[in-house]
């Protein structure tokens, strides 16, 4: 795969994730849960202006071409199990992270390489995000560990 491809492959992640995004912030009937998922449209927008800016920086007289649909293939998903449909969105920020340190280990330019890296952060960032949202979908984020007061509690 050559760089341009890299870089087009990486928008159309980012315009997939924004699609994916969407529709979970309107599945949601959780105003909070909503606002998350907006959050993350809004993140991989930026992400796609940064990386649409890379691209123009280093293929100026190139056009972008971009796949006919951004539609995010999810065959085989079972989109009634929050659970799986998070997990799904997790591996999408980790092909996305996987691009920019790639695209950043193979740049020669200094502010290019930073701005990749960077780039490939705020996807490890999106991940634990969604890692936090499965916690709390298995009811595995608590207050307080119970165990830890039964020494202290009366019976």
């Amino acid at each position: 795969m050559n760089r341009q491809d890299a870089y087009r492959i990486a928008i159309e992640a980012e315009i997939r994730s924004q699609n994916l995004y969407k529709a979970l912030a309107k599945s949601f009937k959780n105003e909070q849960t909503e606002q998350f998922y907006k959050q993350l449209v809004l993140y991989e927008k930026d992400h796609e202006m940064k990386v649409r800016g890379l691209y123009a920086k280093e293929f100026p007289h190139e056009k972008l071409k971009l796949v006919g649909t951004l539609d995010m293939q999810m065959e085989g998903l079972e989109l009634g199990d929050p659970k799986a449909v998070l997990e799904f969105a997790i591996s999408r920020e980790e092909l996305a992270q996987n691009i920019y340190l790639k695209l950043a280990e193979q740049s020669e330019d200094a502010d290019t390489k930073a701005l990749l890296e960077q780039l490939a952060q705020e996807e490890e960032h999106h991940k634990e995000l969604l890692y936090a949202e499965v916690e709390k979908i298995q009811g595995l984020l608590k207050w307080f560990d119970r165990s830890e007061l039964d020494g202290f509690m009366e019976h």
